[in-house]
């Protein structure tokens, strides 16, 4: 199996008597283990007049096996020891993956196994858990991304299974003839074999024990090793299907072209990465390229090329631009760009080797420096990884480009032509002649002009000024690990001088040839008052929109660049291979400086950003009021209207007077880590200083926050169909103790939370508690978003469970406590699985002023210290009616033109 060289996992591929396909995986550096299992059905697989099913069982499999049958057993059983789990349901798979500390993961495994064997399937449950379906499918029902692909649904061949409802209501779910519970049994025996099923299990455990315990487990999932799924036999489009417009009305304001050209499936090309390639150059961001010329006419501000849905016996290649109200006007010239550098692509055959090895060494770099993710995102990937390539290309599949062939590139070509093009165009404007079932969305559909189409398909030659992709003076440097010259624990303080603090650490822990640089910029222009806090951040939209041509090629030389707001003023963060990063960043200053911001680009994201800050209030409820509760505790934090209402009026000369008083004085704090050693941190540093040296110095800027002194609550109403809750309690000091002890109880009550309000009350899809720190402040947070209940009885609910948790935490033992200090202790104790983790954690340290950087070991000794008796006592004193508190209430108000406080007072 093809690993990458910074990979010291051990590996094991077999095939169980039953076909089920498995990977083990020896993890000996990693606390947790994890394990994830791909089943290849989907809501293709819905019985037509069952649409939805697949999810729902998917929702059911948690809910009780024979041998486990309590209903949230398994999620309650990973909470508690420290882990997460959850799964998904797509068109062709369904994904359910979970991790847990190790010593946990046996039982863990021995419990998930039951899914695939036994599930329950109770009618009692599937009752419930129908609900639970339909309040997410309400949760969605104005969401733009599920109604735009309802819309594609409604206009692809019928008889194709893409055209299927997936998610599923009580409409589609409800019991007939039959109780639903034996559909589900009936769709479970028929797609839960294990020849179609593939499973990825990695712990510290040697591959031995796992293999016994893999053929303990799972050989009795049914199985039939000669058993094939059918393949589909319809195509997603008919000859009518292609060659349309497709006009789409959102719900929010969006403005986007979609150029999209049908493909079959192209499983096969993943060894060459054919259709990457050719996505890879019409996504081109440089100079000459068709992003830079159709921005500089002004019609777009965003493309990306090579999405679409795809699936066993299709594909769609999609070119997607936002577009400026401008660019609307001009959809059918842009498309004829499109074409025009397509012939740029077809006449330069020639040239396309030299680019595709660019690439390709690229991704065998960035495979050979590979970090670990999270162990349960990895093996869920993986076990999806299994259902598409060889068993040697599991885990290179992704990175794999074996070398250019041109005939399969010519074949690719040959689909992105005018005549097997469908456009989709979403805008407000639309004059609609058909609503989608299930979402409503308003869309029309044009035929394309047949001379239209005759005069693209005439299109033989490129505009003059579009260029491929040119050598990219990123790669220049070769990539050398360097030899650790002094192991160091911690970053130290490289340079302290009055308004500049710079920070260094060689890594010597994940040895890749990789690093990042972070830099804050804290000027008190950026939070002079309202106006200003809007000012920083159209500021950071605007440069990065100036730059982004000049450093597209960094970014495909495996380097990355963002410019954010904070409290208090401006961060840069660069990322990537350490080879030429520190040219980036000297490059990247000088133009935070100096580069030149235009007039034109000034106003298109103005008017951008205050659309999508007046957007906000048809975010989810919950969203919301977590909005406003992070507005009303952070005084440098305001609320979307705020800003919006501050920028509208903004002129183009008050924003370049703001950046240059911005850069006037400032306090500095810096950090660099990774692959250099000492004497590039200190080359470096000079760099930096004298990027700075003509600002003048201010003290670093303490983050305000407000304090919580009495119960408070606010009611408002939102335009939308669904009500919601947020509480919210914060800690009464900053002490580290206390930061434990609302952890631990967050750790206790929130699966509690979650099976009681959301899957036994069945209140709403989005249920739950979590410790919510606002400025290294401490709190815990819970919500409930509800498309049936009032706001009122939400909060009744809420404070009826709190009150019969304080009555049953006594009930709470010694071993028990033990238990969930142990899951918890799994959880902080955590170890940095990547060079970017260290780094995010060391960084949020510095911000944080904790140059000791043991924050962790501190949670840890404060958690080890901590009693039964110290955390009954808590939760007796953050629950008190009279504890302060913020209560945000939210009520539905359709076609509402904004969020309306109704009233604010406290209790």
């Amino acid at each position: 199996m093809n690993i990458s060289r910074n990979d010291n996992r051990a590996y094991k591929a077999l095939t169980l008597d039953n076909g089920l396909k498995v990977l083990l995986v020896q993890d000996k550096d990693s606390t947790k283990a994890a394990a994830s299992m791909a089943v290849n059905a989907g809501h293709f697989d819905d019985p037509l007049d069952r649409q939805g099913l697949a999810h729902f069982l998917e929702h059911m499999l948690f809910l009780g096996t024979d041998q486990f049958p309590d209903s949230g057993s398994f999620n309650n059983y990973v909470s508690q020891a420290g882990g997460n789990t959850n799964a998904w349901t797509g068109t062709e798979h369904t994904c359910y993956f979970f991790d847990i500390n190790n010593q946990e993961f046996k039982n863990a495994l021995e419990q998930f196994s039951r899914f695939f064997i036994a599930p329950l399937l109770n009618s009692a449950e599937t009752e419930k858990e129908r609900n639970a379906i339909e309040a997410e499918f309400k949760l969605k029902i104005k969401d733009d991304g599920r109604r735009i692909y309802q819309a594609h649904k409604e206009t692809v061949n019928p008889a194709h299974p893409f055209a299927k409802f997936s998610v599923g209501n009580l409409q589609t779910l409800a019991d007939r003839e039959r109780c639903i519970s034996d559909e589900l049994r009936d769709f479970f025996n028929a797609f839960y074999q294990a020849q179609w099923m593939t499973l990825v299990i990695c712990a510290n455990e040697e591959l031995d024990t796992l293999q016994s315990w893999t053929n303990t487990y799972f050989n009795e999932i049914n199985g039939n090793k000669n058993l094939k799924k059918p393949e589909i036999s319809e195509p997603l489009y008919r000859k009518q299907d292609i060659g349309k417009v497709l006009h789409i009305e959102p719900h929010k304001h969006m403005q986007k072209l979609i150029v999209s050209f049908a493909m079959p499936n192209i499983d096969d090309f993943y060894r060459h990465k054919t259709v990457s390639f050719i996505a890879h150059l019409l996504g081109y961001e440089g100079a000459g390229s068709l992003y830079s010329i159709l921005k500089e006419q002004g019609w777009i501000n965003a493309l990306s090329a090579g999405g679409g849905i795809n699936g066993s016996n299709f594909k769609d290649f999609n070119i997607s631009m936002a577009l400026t109200d401008e660019g609307i006007e001009y959809f059918e010239d842009i498309i004829e760009m499109v074409f025009e550098y397509i012939c740029l692509i077809n006449a330069n055959t020639e040239k396309l080797p030299r680019l595709y090895q660019d690439k390709k060494n690229l991704l065998q770099i960035a495979f050979d420096n590979q970090e670990k993710s999270r162990l349960i995102d990895w093996v869920s990937n993986l076990s999806i990884n299994m259902q598409h390539y060889d068993e040697v290309n599991y885990v290179q599949g992704d990175y794999l480009m074996e070398g250019f062939k041109k005939a399969t590139h010519e074949i690719a070509m040959q689909w992105l032509t005018p005549h097997n093009m469908r456009i989709v165009l979403i805008h407000p404007d639309v004059e609609p002649e058909h609503k989608t079932a299930w979402y409503n969305t308003p869309y029309k559909v044009e035929k394309i002009s047949p001379s239209w189409l005759d005069a693209l398909s005439d299109i033989n030659k490129p505009l003059k000024d579009m260029l491929l992709p040119t050598a990219n003076p990123y790669l220049t440097k070769n990539v050398v690990l360097y030899d650790v010259e002094k192991p160091q624990i911690k970053p130290e303080l490289l340079v302290k001088e009055p308004g500049f603090d710079f920070w260094f650490k060689q890594d010597n822990t994940f040895r890749v040839a990789k690093g990042h640089f972070y830099l804050a910029l804290d000027s008190d222009f950026a939070v002079k008052d309202v106006k200003h806090m809007a000012l920083t951040r159209l500021f950071t939209d605007l440069f990065m929109d100036s730059v982004g041509e000049q450093f597209y090629p960094a970014e495909l030389a495996g380097l990355s660049y963002h410019l954010t707001s904070h409290q208090g003023g401006l961060t840069l963060h660069t990322a990537g291979l350490s080879s030429s990063q520190l040219e980036l960043v000297d490059e990247l200053l000088d133009a935070l400086f100096n580069v030149d911001i235009c007039a034109k680009r000034f106003a298109e994201y103005k008017k951008q950003l205050v659309r999508h800050w007046r957007n906000s209030n048809q975010n989810k409820p919950v969203s919301e009021l977590f909005s406003i509760l992070g507005a009303k505790v952070m005084p440098w934090n305001p609320q979307p209207d705020q800003l919006a209402s501050a920028l509208k009026n903004t002129s183009f000369q008050q924003f370049n007077e703001f950046r240059q008083d911005f850069f006037k004085a400032l306090h500095v704090e810096s950090f660099l880590h990774g692959n250099w050693q000492q004497s590039d941190a200190i080359a470096f540093q000079k760099k930096v200083a004298e990027h700075l040296k003509n600002a003048a110095i201010i003290d670093d800027l303490r983050r305000p926050l407000f304090e919580i002194e009495k119960v408070t609550r606010y009611e408002l109403e939102l335009p939308c169909s669904d009500h919601a809750m947020v509480v919210y309690y914060q800690a009464k000091t900053d002490c580290v103790i206390e930061k434990v002890k609302l952890m631990a109880l967050n750790h206790l009550m929130n699966q509690d939370y979650f099976n009681e309000l959301r899957t036994t009350q069945q209140l709403g899809y989005l249920v739950g508690a979590g410790y919510a720190p606002f400025n290294t402040r401490a709190g815990i947070a819970f919500y409930i978003q509800s498309p049936k209940f009032i706001a009122k009885t939400l909060m009744h609910r809420h404070n009826s469970f709190v009150n019969k948790y304080l009555t049953n935490i006594d009930e709470l033992n010694e071993e028990n406590w033990q238990q969930q200090k142990h899951g918890l202790t799994t959880h902080i104790a955590e170890k940095d699985k990547n060079l970017r983790l260290r780094s995010q954690r060391f960084w949020l340290a510095i911000g944080n002023r904790d140059h000791e950087f043991n924050m962790q070991q501190k949670l840890l000794n404060a958690l080890n210290a901590l009693t039964l008796k110290d955390i009954k006592e808590y939760a007796v004193i953050l629950f008190d009616e009279n504890r302060p508190r913020y209560e945000l209430l939210s009520s539905a108000k359709d076609n509402k033109p904004q969020n309306m406080p109704v009233y604010s007072h406290s209790l």
